[in-house]
């Protein structure tokens, strides 16, 4: 009901605007390919009116935490952390020729494909894992472009922050990752400035 109405509302939308023909279409196959993303936040709505343990074990068993073990710093994390982690990630979805240009965020690819540094990202990629460097100057200012639609879930630094404040070994974790990857960073930007 939920998917219906929104393509009622697209559909209205692109009359009201007069999109051209060649736009609707494309439009029109968005909303078409984005139809679990879509129906999972609207889930989402509806697993947050459990409680924080049982949208944790909710998560878990629909294979939210396979997202947490693409990314190296979220990996072998105590189970009450992972619970947490996984109520923040949200599914997202990009068109072909789309970038998926998130500062402040992780993204893991769990549909189709993208060109990034002259390499192909495929499912379980890692997009924006630098999200937890404070310097600008030392995270990817390189954006990927999809090459089909790109469906991810994607973790906010924001989130992210939330749970380290709520567990401390947690976040003890996060700042060692942040330490190796700044200082992995900043051997490269000082090489280059050489």
């Amino acid at each position: 009901i939920h998917f219906q109405k929104l393509n009622d509302d697209l559909n209205s939308l692109m009359e009201s605007r007069q999109l051209t023909r060649s736009l609707q279409t494309r439009c029109r196959k968005h909303l078409h390919e984005a139809y679990k993303v879509h129906r999972q936040r609207h889930q989402q709505g509806t697993i947050r009116a459990l409680s924080l343990g049982l949208q944790g074990e909710v998560a878990l068993q629909s294979g939210a935490d396979l997202a947490c073990n693409c990314v190296w710093y979220l990996r072998d994390i105590h189970r009450d952390v992972l619970v947490d982690v996984v109520n923040y990630f949200v599914p997202d979805m990009f068109s072909p020729g789309e970038y998926i240009a998130h500062k402040q965020a992780c993204s893991v690819i769990r549909r189709g494909s993208c060109w990034f540094k002259g390499q192909i990202l495929v499912r379980d990629h890692v997009i924006g894992e630098d999200m937890i460097l404070d310097s600008e100057h030392l995270r990817d200012s390189v954006f990927p472009k999809s090459l089909n639609y790109v469906e991810v879930m994607t973790l906010q630094r924001e989130d992210l922050q939330l749970v380290c404040d709520k567990f401390p070994e947690f976040s003890q974790k996060v700042r060692m990752a942040q330490v190796k990857l700044a200082v992995r960073r900043g051997f490269i930007y000082y090489a280059r400035q050489i």
